[in-house]
């Protein structure tokens, strides 16, 4: 059987993490749960199985495959609303690894305590990220997603990050980190780089 992992909360950090599961050959694909109906539609467009539900429902949960799942990516913005996915899917899924995101590291006993394998907060999902984008790929055998850095390119100047593509996870800037959904970034200038998500190796220069 082919492993199989569900990220609930199709959020650009939601996808970093996952990002890493197929780096590191723990899944080759993933299902995703969000009450967004936007982000449910942004899932179908990029090709990938979505449910429209909240994360807690155990019926949401199910028709996503949870229950069978080897891992779970709690990605919601909400640390309350973590907390109790969290702790639904434990109940459903005894031997998942269950990654839960957050925002305030209070919680990370708690989180814990109530299921999650992994405690992950906003700045550690950033370095999660570089990560991925620094290991050789001949050290990656079974990658399908991988985080590359890149230039911004000219027709991309003056552009918000997102309207640039749904594989725009952030802005490097002034030797700063910005995630792309978040609104001081403003538009894109030529000396930002972009930090993405792809399905395919850089480019070898010269090539």
């Amino acid at each position: 059987m082919r492993p199989h992992a569900v990220l609930i909360g199709y959020s650009v950090r939601g996808r970093v993490v996952l990002s890493t599961l197929f780096a590191q050959g723990h899944a080759t694909d993933f299902t995703v749960i969000d009450s967004d109906p936007d982000r449910v539609a942004q899932a179908s467009v990029d090709g990938i199985r979505a449910v429209t539900g909240e994360g807690w429902r155990l019926g949401v949960l199910w028709s996503a495959g949870v229950h069978t799942s080897e891992h779970v990516v709690v990605a919601v913005t909400d640390d309350a609303q973590a907390l109790r996915i969290t702790s639904v899917v434990r109940s459903l899924n005894e031997a998942a690894t269950i990654t839960t995101l957050i925002r305030s590291t209070e919680l990370h006993e708690l989180i814990e305590f109530f299921g999650a394998d992994h405690v992950v907060t906003e700045d550690r999902a950033g370095e999660w990220s570089l990560e991925v984008a620094s290991a050789p790929f001949d050290d990656l055998p079974h990658l399908e997603w991988v985080v590359l850095e890149r230039p911004v390119v000219e027709d991309e100047i003056g552009l918000l990050p997102l309207e640039c593509g749904n594989d725009v996870l952030a802005v490097l800037r002034d030797g700063q980190r910005i995630w792309a959904e978040d609104p001081v970034v403003g538009k894109l200038r030529g000396d930002d780089r972009l930090v993405v998500l792809t399905d395919a190796p850089a480019p070898t220069d010269g090539l």
